[in-house]
């Protein structure tokens, strides 16, 4: 990866010359792609996921002899045998829950009918049951705002590569207990925010956002917005409650090997995801606002090593300073866009500067920064 100044101002950026590069056929949205790549990864992360669910059940010895002959598997007996089908079916339906989860991303950037089908059906299969519905994640476009991208305006920015190393560690933790606040948020918040305005304000504000800035204060929106925040976020509240109610009613114990289950996969679908976002940029700006050409130097792309970087950052999120500079980009063209780009600028253009190798190599350097960093924070109290 190059290294990049982001205290010097860059040469300018020619947004137009890019555009007449890509051309206007990779803007298009090919909704066969979004289909099939979607409902075949639901698919086979179900089955997946029900069949962790079986073997957790016979290593936990709970609901064992009622569950395993429904779902048609047949169970080793052997404990390290059980053990391998258990991680290795949890994992894989981990990377594709993974998968289906983050084209909230593409659903925040579309507009108007474009597929609209696809985003009701993401939100019955997808969006509701895992609690993400598509309203939490709109603050993302603040993100891409130029005069917002790095402020405390934007709930999306940190500025770990200034801050101590311990900032990343504790942003590395957060997998852990966000799934029990997202359970408390739809189903203890959601009716209290029904009956007291003030409080709908809090929760608007404080606990309606996938953010990773803990001060970020969510701004009022326009009351079409505020509508489908309402309609989502009731049926979220409704999903928790009918799965309440049939373990209230049906059952005489808690469901631990659901609960395990569930809750394992949230955590290690954050902690992919907390990942991907630590590589997403360089996190250099601590100063306010920044140009674009700046902006553009503090994201990376990944253009190497396809497969593996389709685990840990899915449709097209590797190519992420391409998508900055071309948000309305579908996934399935952000590799056509990025070999044009790359075949056509100049070596030394700054887009060439965005591209790092490895995951790992961006995380050790932003790791060092911060360590630099606060080297340097303490040279300077102790002259």
């Amino acid at each position: 990866m190059a290294s990049v100044d982001l205290n010097q101002e860059p040469p300018p950026f020619s947004i137009g010359e890019a555009r007449k590069i890509v051309g206007g056929e990779l803007f298009k949205y090919n909704a066969l792609i979004y289909w099939t790549d979607f409902l075949l990864c639901w698919f086979v992360g179900f089955c997946s996921y029900a069949h962790a669910r079986t073997y957790a059940a016979k290593i936990y010895l709970a609901d064992f002899e009622q569950n395993w002959q429904m779902q048609g598997i047949i169970i080793p007996e052997s404990s390290s045998t059980l053990w391998l089908c258990y991680l290795g079916t949890t994992l894989l339906a981990c990377v594709l829950y993974y998968r289906i989860a983050m084209f909230i991303h593409e659903i925040v950037h579309m507009r108007g009918h474009n597929l609209i089908a696809f985003r009701f059906i993401w939100h019955v299969l997808c969006g509701i049951p895992f609690l993400i519905p598509s309203f939490i994640y709109h603050t993302h476009l603040d993100h891409h705002r130029s005069k917002h991208y790095g402020t405390e305006r934007d709930g999306e920015y940190l500025p770990l590569g200034q801050r101590p190393p311990w900032q990343i560690v504790a942003f590395m933790l957060h997998p852990f207990i966000v799934p029990p606040l997202v359970f408390i948020r739809f189903l203890f918040l959601t009716p209290i925010a029904w009956s007291i305005p003030n409080f709908r304000l809090f929760v608007h504000q404080r606990c309606s956002s996938m953010i990773i800035d803990p001060f970020y204060i969510r701004p009022t929106e326009p009351d079409a917005a505020r509508r489908r925040m309402y309609i989502q976020e009731f049926f979220c509240f409704l999903w928790l409650l009918t799965l309440v109610s049939v373990v209230f009613f049906t059952r005489n114990t808690l469901p631990w090997p659901f609960l395990i289950q569930s809750y394992t996969t949230a955590v290690i679908l954050l902690t992919l995801n907390a990942l991907r976002t630590l590589g997403a940029h360089r996190w250099s700006n601590d100063e306010g606002q920044m140009s674009f050409e700046q902006q553009l130097l503090d994201s990376v792309n990944y253009p190497d090593s396809p497969i593996i970087g389709e685990l840990w950052a899915p449709v097209g999120l590797r190519y992420h300073a391409l998508h900055h500079l071309f948000p309305a980009i579908p996934y399935h063209n952000l590799g056509a866009a990025h070999r044009k780009l790359a075949a056509n600028l100049p070596e030394d253009n700054i887009y060439n500067q965005t591209d790092a190798k490895t995951l790992t190599e961006v995380l050790h350097d932003l790791w060092q920064r911060a360590k630099a960093s606060t080297t340097a924070t303490s040279d300077g109290d102790i002259s």
